[in-house]
């Protein structure tokens, strides 16, 4: 627990000098991300190749054996969508992300049919990987730019805060479990915690980033979205908070079924026994693209 509070702690300060460099200009984080989608997308890929690990009762001895069937996906198109999913985004917004997913679907589609090798499922795990996690990652680019960093921060902050206090409040008080065979570590307990800390999560964010003031990269803010009535604002905050924080939860039982499916512990071993970049951010996609539909959302509502 010790080793874990200290690495979110080390995490959390070098977040916090990313935000700060993006009052400079925001590309900066939409070159961190870049960067975090190509080393997920990787991970995602290495994963699925490693393949399902099938239990099956042998014939002959009639015990339990295992076997490992592989994916056979091709690693162009998911390196088609890393490198056009920027470009086509911050000229196209939405556009540009549908266009970005289809050019790298057709792209597995045509590998498809002129490689005799790859089977319908190895096609349809292609597509998953396209679209987990390069796609949904790449709605922050979209936010960022047209709305600033106070929705990417509720998105990304709070998932981060609600994955630390269902651990914390789940470890301490959980005991009945809530999915045992998605993972078998999460508890009713947790859960709640992780709602309550996702809705303290968002009053933080308001608090520092809106409040204070801390220096990064606002085009909107909530505060002006409802004309300053700040008891209004703490509690759309909160109550953000709280969706982000359900959305997140969603993530990692997402996640947990997948590596279940697939037969591994973890996406990959760049941060040691914390696992892969993928790892760490599969909470966060759920909640990066729910925060994505609420701007849509209030953009179509207030003309933002």
């Amino acid at each position: 627990m010790i080793k874990r509070t200290v690495t979110g702690i080390v995490m959390a300060g070098f977040l916090f000098l990313i935000i700060w460099l993006t009052s400079f200009s925001h590309f900066v984080f939409d070159g961190l991300v870049l960067i975090v989608a190509f080393i997920a997308a990787y991970e995602v890929y290495s994963a699925v190749k490693k393949g399902e690990i099938i239990k099956k009762i042998d014939d002959e001895s009639c015990q339990e054996i295992s076997e490992t069937k592989k994916y056979n996906v091709s690693i162009i198109s998911i390196l088609l969508s890393a490198v056009t999913v920027y470009p086509l985004c911050y000229f196209f917004d939405y556009s540009g992300l549908f266009y970005s997913f289809i050019i790298a679907v057709l792209t597995a589609f045509v590998i498809f049919i002129f490689d005799e090798k790859k089977t319908f499922t190895d096609f349809a795990v292609n597509v998953f990987t396209i679209l987990y996690p390069v796609t949904l990652l790449a709605i922050v680019f979209i936010m960022n730019k047209n709305y600033g960093m106070i929705p990417v921060l509720l998105a990304v902050g709070i998932s981060t805060v609600s994955d630390a206090a269902a651990y914390f409040i789940g470890s301490a008080l959980g005991k009945k479990k809530i999915f045992p065979k998605i993972s078998p570590k999460k508890t009713y307990a947790g859960c709640i915690g992780g709602v309550l800390g996702g809705a303290l999560g968002g009053i933080v964010v308001y608090l520092i980033f809106e409040l204070a003031k801390f220096p990064t990269y606002v085009t909107f803010t909530f505060t002006d979205l409802l004309n300053g009535v700040q008891w209004a604002v703490i509690l759309l905050y909160a109550f953000i908070g709280a969706i982000m924080a359900v959305f997140s939860e969603i993530g990692d039982l997402a996640a947990s079924r997948i590596k279940r499916q697939i037969g591994i512990k973890d996406y990959g071993k760049i941060l040691g026994s914390h696992g892969g970049i993928m790892d760490r951010i599969d909470s966060i996609l759920f909640s990066v693209a729910a925060m994505g539909i609420i701007m849509e959302i209030i953009a179509a509502c207030v003309n933002i």
